[in-house]
């Protein structure tokens, strides 16, 4: 119950928000739809046996109107909480003018404030919410209807009936969260899982290569230059000193990246081969380069040292033209003696 009092209003993170709208949306709209198809055949069945109905009866029908058109037109967790109060209140109060006409209101009392309580437990996103909904509902119902003989054996058992309801409707909607909250996390895991590299912590190939691609797309008041990073000796580093050797050193590289690279785009493109989409002119990707040079010598004990190519990014060429460019200089610097960065058209030294 703890985990979920991050969701006591009407939702977690943005993320979160998104998913749970996705899903409440489609069961409030059902839940009102039932609820005012309902409410209309029971006061058919009322006007069929003999019931001379009046306008008053209409009153609650604005309400449940309403509430179904905001969860129609919703585009948020939010709006759908509002729907959903709105709707769960005005329902009960439009039964509540219907439970006059009947012969013995007090019995439909628990029966449909009951009925009201369950269905509505699935469509909140927020306990808090819910249960000023819930409470609501009985309280419209109740107040002039409930039975006046406090201490009989008859307003006991209702007393019962209503608690026992009433908690049970708290419990489902809880486990209804729960069963959202968890849904959305095992999801948010597995796209992790498939986006992420899960020795570094950058995103991988797919992921890079995808976040590439959109921005590709994009338009961008400056130029964009693709930068592929390769550890020199990566093989002789697994082979003399072994794999977890060479993971300490993926991960240095890595952290090296994450921190020079934020606001750009980076990953691990497999093996001991790293990629960057940087934005800006091409001094500010040198003078990037040549920080990674260092910051890798400096954050790997023995000192390690990086080859990198550069090659300005095409946005009209498919991706393995710059991919090819990137890869040719770095090729070179490899060549004309490793720790260093190559810019294609032309070479710099290590810094």
């Amino acid at each position: 119950m703890r985990k979920l009092l991050p969701y006591s209003y009407y939702g977690g993170d943005t993320d979160e928000q998104q998913q749970f709208y996705s899903e409440l949306r489609p069961v409030t709209i059902i839940s009102q739809s039932v609820g005012l198809v309902s409410w209309l055949a029971a006061a058919i069945l009322l006007a069929a046996g003999g019931q001379s109905l009046h306008a008053s009866l209409l009153f609650g029908v604005p309400g449940m109107l309403l509430s179904l058109v905001i969860s129609l037109r919703a585009g948020s967790v939010k709006s759908l909480v509002v729907s959903g109060i709105i709707g769960t209140t005005a329902t009960a109060f439009a039964f509540r003018l219907l439970m006059a006409y009947c012969p013995d209101p007090t019995f439909w009392v628990l029966p449909v404030g009951t009925v009201l309580t369950l269905s509505a437990a699935p469509i909140f996103g927020g306990m808090i919410n819910y249960i000023g909904a819930a409470v609501a509902v009985w309280l419209i119902l109740t107040v002039g209807n409930f039975p006046a003989q406090p201490g009989q054996l008859t307003f006991n058992l209702a007393l019962l009936v209503m608690g026992s309801s009433f908690a049970m409707a708290i419990y489902l909607h809880a486990y209804f969260l729960n069963l959202r909250v968890r849904s959305h996390r095992a999801r948010r895991e597995l796209a992790e899982m498939a986006f992420k590299d899960l020795v570094t912590g950058l995103n991988n190939r797919r992921k890079f290569t995808l976040e590439v691609r959109r921005m590709q797309l994009l338009p961008s008041p400056l130029p964009l230059f693709f930068l592929m990073i390769d550890i020199d000796d990566f093989k002789k580093i697994n082979d003399t000193l072994g794999h977890d050797a060479g993971d300490d050193v993926l991960i240095h590289t890595a952290q090296v990246l994450a921190g020079l690279g934020a606001g750009h785009l980076c990953g691990r493109l497999g093996g001991e081969e790293f990629g960057v989409l940087f934005h800006g002119e091409a001094a500010d990707a040198l003078d990037f380069a040549a920080a990674l040079l260092d910051g890798v010598r400096a954050a790997t004990h023995p000192p390690r040292t990086v080859s990198i190519g550069i090659a300005e990014f095409d946005r009209d060429s498919d991706l393995s033209v710059s991919y090819k460019r990137a890869d040719e200089a770095l090729y070179l610097a490899k060549r004309h003696g490793k720790n260093r960065y190559v810019l294609a058209g032309g070479m710099q030294a290590a810094a």
